[in-house]
C-alpha cells in the first residue's frame, strides 16, 4: 500500500491562494488584467496607451527587469528625481510635489518641497539616524526629528530614511520577486516613452500590511521607475506616484546634505 504523503494543512491553506492566482494566470495569459485591477488602475492613466499585442504574463521577464534595476543601483553614487504624488484616481494635480536628492554608499537624503509647502526642506542622514527640518524657506527655524514621528510620516506610511529607491528594491520590489509575486503584463507608452508593466504583490514582505498591490511602469531605456500605483489589500486605488527627471550620479556642493 502507497501512503499518499500531503503538506501540512496549516502551510497548504496559508499557500494555496498565492498558487492558484499565479496558476490561473499562467495558464489563461489574457484573464491577468481581470484578476489584478491593472486594467482600472492603468484605464484611469492619462497619456498612456497599453499595446496590446504585448499582453502577456512573465515572470522570468519581471524578474529580468528587477536584476537590471537592481544592478543599476548598485552602481550608482547619487541620483536626482522629481516625484508626484497623487491620491485621487483621477485627479491632474499632485497633492504632493517634491524634488528628492540622494547619495550612496551612506545615505543621505534630502527633500525640497514643492507643494504643497513651497520651500520646506528636510535632510536624513544615516550617520545619525535623524531628520534636519525647515518648515518654513523664510524662517530660520530647524528642526531634528526622528524620520517616524508623525508630523513626517505620509498618508500611508513612506517615511524618508526609505524614500530612496535602493530601500524600494531591497524592501519590496526584489523580495517579491525572488518569492516569483511580481509579472511582467506588456508594454506601452507613457507620455510617448515606451514602457514595461510589471504587476507586484508583496505579499511576503512588510508592505503587504499596507499595500496590496502595485503596478509599476519602467522606462525602458533607462530600466528605472517612471510610475508606481497601488492597490490596498482590499483591491481600492490608494495612490500614484510619478519620477520625472531622474539624473543619475549628480555631483552635489559641499554641505549640501546638512542644515
Amino acid at each position: 500500500m502507497i501512503r499518499k504523503i500531503r503538506p501540512a494543512p496549516s502551510l497548504w491553506w496559508k499557500l494555496f491562494p498565492t498558487v492558484l492566482f499565479f496558476s490561473v494566470l499562467s495558464v489563461f495569459p489574457n484573464r491577468a488584467w481581470g484578476l489584478t485591477g491593472d486594467r482600472l488602475l492603468l484605464d484611469s492613466l492619462p497619456n498612456f496607451f497599453f499595446i496590446p499585442s504585448s499582453g502577456t504574463y512573465s515572470y522570468s521577464k519581471a524578474l529580468a527587469i528587477e536584476k537590471r534595476f537592481s544592478k543599476s543601483l548598485r552602481g550608482l553614487r547619487s541620483y536626482r528625481c522629481d516625484l508626484k504624488n497623487y491620491y485621487g484616481l483621477m485627479e491632474k494635480t499632485p497633492e504632493e510635489w517634491m524634488e528628492i536628492d540622494v547619495v550612496y554608499p551612506q545615505k543621505n537624503v534630502r527633500i525640497g518641497l514643492i507643494r504643497p509647502r513651497k520651500g520646506a526642506r528636510l535632510i536624513y542622514r544615516a550617520d545619525n539616524g535623524a531628520v534636519r527640518v525647515k518648515p518654513f524657506d523664510f524662517l530660520g527655524l530647524v528642526l531634528t526629528l526622528s524620520p517616524r514621528n508623525r508630523l513626517l510620516v505620509s498618508r500611508y506610511g513612506h517615511t524618508i530614511d526609505h524614500a530612496d529607491l535602493l530601500s524600494f528594491d531591497r524592501r519590496i520590489f526584489g523580495p517579491a520577486c525572488l518569492s516569483r509575486s511580481c509579472a511582467y503584463l506588456g508594454s506601452g507608452l507613457l507620455k510617448g516613452v515606451p514602457v514595461d508593466v510589471l504587476n507586484v504583490a508583496p505579499d511576503v514582505v512588510e508592505a503587504h500590511r499596507t499595500f496590496g498591490r502595485m503596478v509599476l511602469l519602467f522606462d525602458r531605456k533607462s530600466g528605472w521607475p517612471v510610475l508606481v500605483e497601488t492597490l490596498s489589500p482590499e483591491g481600492k486605488f490608494m495612490e500614484k506616484v510619478e519620477y520625472e527627471n531622474c539624473r543619475k550620479n549628480v555631483i552635489f556642493p559641499p554641505g549640501f546634505f546638512r542644515m
